[in-house]
């Protein structure tokens, strides 16, 4: 399933519909919320890591359909 991290910016991923607000907010730069299940914590901590690989350089955000992905593809 495409999931809209910002405006700007899709992934396909496999968390979750009710999981995708905490993705949203791992990758904006938020803080985990303490009353969080483990599944939103996952969905949490999945939208953080692929903010730091975006900005590594290991993931880019293509221009044809805003979508991220890996460097290789």
């Amino acid at each position: 399933m495409v999931v809209d991290l910002t405006e700007s910016v899709l992934v396909n991923t496999l968390i979750p519909s009710t999981n995708h607000p905490a993705m949203r907010s791992g990758f904006a730069g938020y803080p985990a919320n303490p009353r969080w299940n483990a599944a939103k914590f996952h969905a949490w901590k999945t939208g953080r890591q692929l903010r730091s690989a975006l900005a590594q350089g290991k993931m880019i955000v293509r221009s044809t359909d805003s979508m991220l992905v890996p460097v290789a593809d």
